[in-house]
C-alpha cells in the first residue's frame, strides 16, 4: 500500500516541478530580449605569433553591463579597423557572464596579413595613438534557450607602440 501512495505522488510531484522548471528556463530567457546590450570598449592589442604569411594578435575587450542583473554573452561577431584600415575580422571562441553593472574581458584572437601591418607601419613610425573602430554584434542569452543579437560599434584610440617595438616613452612629470 505505501508503494501506491508513492507512484501516485511522485508523478504529481513531477506534474508540479516541469512547469515550474519551463517558468524559470522561460524568465531566464527573456532576460536576453529586454537585456540593453554591453558597452563595448578595446582596451589592448599585443602580437601574440608571427607565421610567413600573417600575424596573430591577441585583443581584449572590456564588456560593462548596464543592466540590473546579469547577462550572458555568447559571443562576438566584430570587425576591426585601425585607422581606416580593416585589420582583423572574427567570431570570440568563450562567452562569459557579466553581473549586473560590472566589467567583464573577453580576449579575441585576430589573425591580419602582412599587408594590412605595412599599411599601418608609417603610422606606428610616428608612435601617436591611432584611431580605431571595432563594430559587430554581440549574442546575449543561453545556448538552450532564446538568444538575441545585438549591434555595436565603439570609436577611440589605441597606442600601438609595443607592435613596433618601440617602448612607450615614460611620463615626464615629477
Amino acid at each position: 500500500m505505501p508503494e501506491e501512495i508513492a507512484m501516485t505522488i511522485r508523478p504529481r510531484f513531477l506534474n508540479r516541478l516541469l512547469p515550474c522548471f519551463a517558468l524559470v528556463t522561460l524568465l531566464t530567457g527573456c532576460a536576453a530580449f529586454r537585456a540593453e546590450p554591453p558597452e563595448v570598449a578595446l582596451v589592448g592589442l599585443q602580437v601574440e605569433n608571427l607565421t610567413l604569411s600573417h600575424a596573430i594578435l591577441t585583443a581584449d575587450l572590456s564588456l560593462f553591463n548596464p543592466n540590473d542583473f546579469s547577462i550572458n554573452v555568447r559571443d562576438v561577431r566584430y570587425t576591426l579597423s585601425i585607422n581606416n584600415i580593416r585589420v582583423a575580422q572574427g567570431t570570440s571562441l568563450d562567452g562569459i557572464r557579466i553581473n549586473a553593472h560590472q566589467y567583464g574581458q573577453m580576449p579575441l584572437r585576430l589573425s591580419t596579413s602582412y599587408f594590412n601591418l605595412l599599411r599601418l607601419g608609417p603610422l606606428l613610425e610616428q608612435n601617436k595613438p591611432l584611431p580605431y573602430e571595432i563594430s559587430g554584434e554581440v549574442t546575449l542569452g543561453n545556448y538552450l534557450v532564446g538568444s538575441r543579437s545585438r549591434s555595436f560599434s565603439k570609436k577611440g584610440t589605441l597606442d600601438l607602440s609595443e607592435l613596433s617595438g618601440k617602448a612607450a616613452a615614460p611620463d615626464a612629470t615629477p
